[in-house]
Order: structure tokens, then C-alpha cells, then sequence
């Protein structure tokens, strides 16, 4: 995860700057869910615009899929690229998981835990650990 010339303050601090970015968020949600962990540009961005603009994959098509495969290729990758959260692969148009993927994934959820704690959601019930046994 960390170099010997870098401090656990300079990770994280890349990799929150990294989150500071929807589309680079939903990159590493999709990846950390992909199966082979791997993805390509293409499948990234088609993802990305059925998601932005609430439509079935299939159907995220002409200017919305073009500007966040730019936006992603000109600016987003390369930034994740640089916080070790992904590995990518600008000739072959792949994405593949970095060392701090699973980091950026853990704090996606922890962000989105504590945003539904301040709008004054409800969170799951705390797990009594001392009650539960492994095969429960």
C-alpha cells in the first residue's frame, strides 16, 4: 500500500481527493464489484452515464456516454491512477485495481454512513457481537 517515501497522511489525502469526485467514486465502486477486476473504458463509461442519466446501460448512449468517456479519459483516470487506487492502462483502455482500491472503496461507505447520520437517517442496528456466534 505505502512506498518507504510515503506517509499513511500523504495516502489518504490523495485517495480523499480522489473521492472528491462523483464519477471517480462510481469508478471505484464499479470496479471493487467487477468480477475479474478488470474493466475497460468503454464499459466504465457506459455505466457511468446510465447512472447519471437513470436509463439501462444499454441505452447510455450518444453525447451523455461521450463526455464522461472524455471526462474519464482526460481527467478522472489518471487522478485515481495517481492515488494507487487503480491501474490504468491508456494503450489497451483497461482499468484494473490498484493497491489502495479496497481504502477508497471502505471510505465510500464510511462517507455515505455518516452523510445518512447527518440528514438524520436511520442506520442499521449495531451488531451485538457478544450474542452472536459464527454459525448464527
Amino acid at each position: 500500500m505505502m512506498s518507504g517515501n510515503e506517509n499513511l497522511s500523504d495516502v489518504l489525502s490523495g485517495v480523499y481527493h480522489a473521492l472528491s469526485a462523483s464519477r471517480r467514486c462510481h469508478v471505484i465502486q464499479l470496479l471493487a464489484r467487477s468480477e475479474d477486476g478488470t474493466l475497460s473504458v468503454r464499459d466504465l463509461a457506459r455505466e457511468i452515464a446510465a447512472i447519471e442519466e437513470e436509463v439501462e446501460p444499454e441505452k447510455a448512449t450518444g453525447e451523455p456516454y461521450r463526455n464522461v468517456y472524455n471526462a474519464l479519459s482526460q481527467t478522472h483516470l489518471s487522478t485515481l491512477s495517481d492515488a494507487d487506487i487503480i491501474i490504468y492502462d491508456s494503450n489497451r483502455q483497461t482499468v484494473v485495481a490498484g493497491p489502495n482500491l479496497d481504502i477508497a472503496a471502505l471510505l465510500i461507505v464510511l462517507n455515505q454512513a455518516t452523510y445518512q447520520t447527518l440528514r438524520g437517517d436511520s442506520l442499521p442496528e449495531p451488531v451485538d457481537f457478544d450474542s452472536t456466534s459464527i454459525g448464527d
